[in-house]
């Protein structure tokens, strides 16, 4: 029998059918190529959330606190904003860019899951940074801005309204959310593991109540031709801050291209196909002369 048997055919019909194998691995990892660039049809405008990130957001005037209260009704106006582009500022005595513009919803809001108050570690609240950040995260678009802020207003450093020029000088509109209430509340102190330990005081033993700083959001929200609301309950508050942004003027958003991909898993399907038709095709007896 073994004198009928040619070697070097046995061993091709092997090679075929391992690279039947490896074919068919290639189309089941669905290869593409032939990118393709399509603008996307959408409109809508760019907006940057600034979110207040300082001690004084602990304050349970809007339970369970003020930051806690203003990220989950945050949470549910991103819902809505679907089409547009957000990014996040968080900031407190300094602030950063915690996500840039993005239409990725779900992006966004993983961001905003993560902001608390210990995410700066420098105290006090400086707006007029985050207005700065907020404009430098726009970077050159030519779309509607709006920049939300979101804090009590307590404004230690004084350059809020400098910057709120500065906005304006670049078309920015500021809608500013005041987040608690006019009468004030205490701030939870907080022991080196963050746990609540009583109340905050002064150096005099007083202790210090927050209160939110409507006059200030009004000039910011004014001078950038925006709105100032304020959220001292529930949620509507939001709502109409969703009317406001929503009647801006929606333009083709920029720098939104989708990449589109052609699939080629089909090529890859045929060659293993036509690797086992060969390999059983091939008989491994010897040729006969």
């Amino acid at each position: 029998m073994l004198r009928h048997w040619d070697s070097s055919k046995h061993i091709f019909k092997i090679a075929l059918f391992i690279a039947a194998i490896f074919f068919l691995v290639l189309a089941l990892a669905r290869p593409q190529w032939d990118k393709k660039e399509a603008v996307s049809g959408r409109q809508g405008i760019d907006i940057i959330f600034a979110i207040d990130t300082s001690r004084s957001m602990l304050a349970k005037d809007l339970p369970p606190n003020r930051l806690e209260n203003a990220k989950a009704s945050l949470a549910l106006l991103l819902d809505q904003l679907a089409g547009n582009r957000v990014g996040l500022v968080a900031f407190a005595g300094t602030s950063f860019i915690q996500c840039p513009l993005t239409n990725d919803i779900d992006t966004i809001k993983l961001f905003l899951s993560s902001i608390d108050t210990e995410l700066i570690p420098n105290p006090g609240t400086n707006i007029g940074k985050a207005i700065n950040t907020a404009i430098k995260a726009f970077g050159k678009s030519s779309n509607s801005k709006a920049i939300i802020m979101l804090t009590d207003g307590e404004e230690l450093d004084g350059s809020a309204i400098a910057a709120a020029d500065n906005a304006a000088k670049n078309k920015i509109s500021i809608y500013a959310v005041g987040i608690g209430s006019l009468d004030g509340a205490t701030i939870p102190a907080l022991d080196k593991d963050g746990k609540e330990n009583g109340v905050k005081k002064d150096d005099d033993g007083n202790v210090i109540l927050t209160r939110t700083n409507p006059e200030l959001l009004e000039i910011l929200a004014k001078k950038t031709k925006g709105k100032a609301f304020m959220i001292t309950e529930g949620r509507s508050g939001f709502q109409k801050l969703f009317a406001a942004i929503s009647s801006l003027p929606k333009q083709h958003l920029k720098n939104s291209l989708a990449f589109q991909y052609h699939d080629r898993f089909q090529i890859f399907i045929f060659l293993s196909l036509a690797c086992l038709i060969t390999e059983m095709l091939i008989s491994e007896r010897r040729d006969e002369k």
